[in-house]
């Protein structure tokens, strides 16, 4: 079995950075959206007020679960392919 400490590491702080861009970027989207309309309607159920800390918070969650997803099914491809 191969060490993949390395791999982990470097997914790791790719998905760590690609987080806080988001959360960096929603500030900026939030303060210039709040200027547009008070909240926005996400998916026809849920309904986002504009403001920087929401935005932020909600781009930070969703790349945060978009990247768990992704990752995981690396892990699960790796192992599938160990397997062989």
């Amino acid at each position: 079995m191969n060490d993949t400490s390395g791999g982990r590491r470097i997914l790791f702080i790719v998905g760590a950075s690609v987080v806080v861009i988001s959360g960096i970027l929603g500030v900026f989207i939030g303060e210039n959206g709040g200027q547009v309309a008070a909240e926005i309607s996400l998916f026809g159920f849920l309904s986002l007020p504009t403001t920087p800390l929401a935005f932020s918070l909600y781009g930070m969650v969703l790349s945060a679960a978009l990247l768990g997803v992704l990752f995981g099914l690396v892990e699960y491809a790796s192992r599938v392919e160990d397997a062989r």
